[in-house]
């Protein structure tokens, strides 16, 4: 063989094997190929007219997997599915605050949460729930045996919490990690709760290792938050240009502030759902909906139900080893109708 022959021989091999070693992810891209090539594995998100800053009659009800868009990291990435929740499987998780403040409305709270399931009948939802105080108490996995959820609900029972603000944020993060969450189903939670949240490192009585921002982060664009709780707009100041916000607790007794939490160290659970109020708010949660805590509760008219219709769940290719990216979603419709989702760095 020539050495101009050995050359070439030596060129194309030493090519051969930086194709081979990029497929196997040693050198080359580990993002999914615009054509959505490579991929070997799909997550979901939801996206709710809301979180795009539409109203729900400006998004139709009848995309297709054809009318959206997904980037990851930046890299296109092929959309395998989209299903509006109204007509879809579905998720419902319930985040329930079972403390002894609750003691008044937990009847009346439980016997709504199995009416709003009721509401669901003839569609395929799966049910599930976490109880709270200043920690996650029991528990109710992913099922669709409604029965076995009712009667879970109708057990619970209002005791303790030893004080004011009560651990929701663990109980969220309980059900993403421990539960087995069923495929394709959009996922919405509903937590409901007469006090604000313990976060990480309040030094209050619960041992959280989470806030507001980490549940957030979490959440957003893998699970819609609904939430109904009372109404803290006056304990929210305008953010500060870096974004931090104050949030008191307001007291029973003198609908005031209490003095000892000044500080901005407790959450609102609404900010996990629509950002908290209006001129307060530094983000659109996870595009759920906000409703105040009335006595008696009845989530069927609180307009939860039609907000979770009117979510789409969208399906798209990433890369096994994938863990997280930024994700924005894209939709396009008729002639000039768009919406765009940035929901920030979503984890699998």
């Amino acid at each position: 063989m020539s050495p101009l022959s050995r050359g070439l021989l030596f060129v194309a091999l030493a090519g051969l094997v930086v194709a081979l070693v990029g497929c196997s992810g040693g050198v080359g891209p580990t993002l999914p190929s615009p054509g959505g090539g490579g991929l070997s594995d799909r997550a979901t998100s939801s996206v709710t007219p809301e979180m795009a800053g539409l109203t729900t009659e400006t998004l139709p009800s009848t995309l297709t997997a054809s009318n959206f868009t997904v980037t990851l990291d930046g890299t296109k990435t092929k959309v395998m599915g989209a299903s509006r929740s109204a007509s879809a499987g579905l998720s419902l998780c319930f985040i329930l605050d079972t403390t002894g403040s609750m003691s008044g409305e937990l009847a009346g709270v439980l016997s709504s949460v199995q009416a709003f399931v009721d509401s669901f009948t003839g569609r395929t939802v799966w049910v599930s729930g976490v109880e709270y105080g200043d920690s996650v108490r029991t528990h109710f996995a992913p099922s669709t045996d409604v029965t076995a959820f009712k009667a879970w609900v109708s057990g619970l029972g209002a005791y303790g919490g030893d004080d004011t603000p009560e651990d929701p944020l663990d109980a969220f993060m309980y059900a993403k990690t421990d539960f087995a969450w069923p495929a394709g189903a959009a996922r919405n939670f509903i937590v409901i709760t007469d006090a604000t949240a313990h976060q990480a490192g309040d030094g209050g009585d619960s041992a959280t290792t989470q806030t507001i921002s980490s549940v957030l982060s979490a959440f957003r664009g893998w699970g819609v938050i609904h939430a109904v709780d009372p109404d803290w707009s006056e304990s929210w100041v305008t953010p500060t240009t870096t974004g931090v916000k104050t949030l008191g607790v307001k007291s029973k007794a003198n609908d005031g502030v209490s003095t000892e939490n000044l500080s901005g160290k407790y959450g609102d659970v609404r900010e996990l759902a629509d950002g908290g109020p209006p001129a307060s708010r530094t983000n659109t949660g996870t595009g759920g909906k906000w409703t105040v805590l009335t006595s008696p509760l009845d989530l069927t008219t609180l307009g939860i139900a039609e907000a979770i219709g009117e979510a789409y769940t969208v399906t798209y290719g990433k890369p096994t080893d994938m863990t997280s990216a930024h994700v924005i979603v894209t939709a396009k419709w008729g002639s000039s109708g768009t919406a765009t989702w940035d929901l920030g760095t979503v984890t699998f």
